[in-house]
């Protein structure tokens, strides 16, 4: 399985997680399924919710998830990814990631360091949820 994102898609995730740098940025990547895997077409940032510590954790409040979800519904997409950054960690999943991850969606995870997003990856949880695979990325051109 892979995740396709476009360029544009890439660019709007990785501002947003300087934005909020020092914090965790994040959001979610809307999109639809395909033979393949998932095929990405619109990047919703989302509010760090998280009252403590939000330097290395993030909280997405329900009604929030819901309201994407509806929008999602609205354009006949579905949420296919949910996008955080790490501020001066790497892009790999946290063992509170896996704990707190859901089965189903790509996690996109940014490093940024130092206020730049350097590189991100793109991991799916294991269905018994006991670990997380690194998924493909394929990235189109710039829409």
């Amino acid at each position: 399985m892979a995740i396709q994102l476009t360029q544009k898609i890439v660019q709007q995730f990785q501002l947003h997680g300087e934005k909020d740098y020092p914090h965790e940025s994040c959001g979610f990547i809307l999109g639809q399924w395909t033979n393949n895997g998932t095929e990405a077409l619109e990047y919703v940032p989302a509010e760090n919710t998280k009252d403590e510590n939000r330097e290395r954790r993030f909280l997405i409040a329900p009604n929030a998830y819901q309201q994407v979800e509806d929008e999602a519904d609205k354009k006949g997409l579905a949420v296919i990814s949910i996008v955080h950054s790490h501020p001066d960690h790497p892009d790999e999943p946290s063992e509170f990631d896996r704990v707190h991850a859901w089965p189903g969606f790509s996690y996109i995870i940014i490093s940024v360091a130092e206020g730049v997003a350097t590189q991100f990856r793109s991991w799916r949880l294991e269905a018994d949820r006991s670990s997380f695979i690194e998924e493909k990325i394929i990235i189109k051109g710039n829409n």
